[in-house]
């Protein structure tokens, strides 16, 4: 295995540092643990994140809560490596709706409001802020989903102000979730989250993501029918996401194929 390392100080590990070792080789990645967060470190970390070594070694660090620094572009990108780590590969089992997510999650919220604290009008800061912060709150618990809602929602208002096709209308498929996903008495619509959904496939009709979030609102509506040819088409449009999002894209594609078919009584 070919050495990958997210230090930015070349050299040999040294025993204060996270690192995998792979079983044929004494190649390692690694990161320092006294590693500074910077845009260059950041950069290295997302370029390299398509690895569950690589993933594990990144979530070890970011556990550890480093120091987020006043810079927008430090900021945002941590809040995003925050998203990916705790929601894909390694980190999905360990993050997603467990005690582990709260925490690591809670720091990509502090993260993004460092990012939006410097630049109110800054997509990214915006969008990975409401992407945090309702993973956060499906970790925390059905009550602290719905109390934080109203500012990821609002978070993500302004994001289809400023650039609606940011992350491929990302904006429009996530707030169509929250309209979606909450009870009316928290402001849950499912007239709104249909707008929204059918808006992000309209847009951006080639991104997988937008048809499994659209085909998850039908079997949630009992329109099976609806539901099974979104998650259908999903399945059949090529790769634009990295590596690991687009395997559990695929994967909730075919879990709400599977649900459809369940209920439409095939096979």
């Amino acid at each position: 295995m070919k050495k990958i390392s997210l230090s930015l100080l070349l050299g040999i590990c040294s025993v204060s540092c996270f690192a995998v070792t792979s079983a044929n080789s004494s190649n390692t990645f690694s990161i320092e643990s006294n590693q500074v967060l910077t845009v260059q470190f950041l950069d290295n970390a997302w370029t390299n994140r398509e690895n569950l070594n690589n993933q594990k070694v990144i979530a070890e660090y970011l556990n550890t809560n480093p120091v987020v620094a006043k810079d927008y572009e430090i900021a945002w990108k941590t809040a995003r490596l925050v998203y990916f780590i705790g929601n894909y590969g390694y980190g999905e089992k360990k993050f997603v709706n467990t005690p582990a997510g709260v925490k690591l999650f809670d720091y990509g919220v502090s993260a993004a409001k460092i990012a939006r604290e410097i630049k109110t009008d800054g997509v990214e800061g915006l969008y990975w802020y409401a992407i945090d912060l309702g993973s956060y709150g499906l970790a925390k618990g059905v009550m602290s989903s719905a109390s934080n809602a109203g500012a990821g929602m609002d978070a993500l208002k302004q994001v289809n102000t400023l650039q609606p096709d940011f992350q491929w209308y990302g904006g429009s498929r996530i707030l169509g979730k929250y309209y979606q996903e909450l009870p009316g008495l928290f402001g849950g619509s499912n007239k709104k989250a249909l707008e929204l959904l059918t808006s992000a496939i309209t847009k951006a009709p080639n991104f997988k993501n937008n048809w499994v979030f659209l085909g998850q609102y039908y079997n949630s509506t009992g329109e099976a029918d609806k539901a099974l040819d979104a998650c259908q088409k999903a399945l059949q449009l090529p790769n634009q996401d990295g590596k690991y999002e687009e395997i559990r894209y695929s994967r909730e594609a075919q879990e709400c194929i599977d649900k459809a078919k369940a209920k439409l009584g095939k096979e």
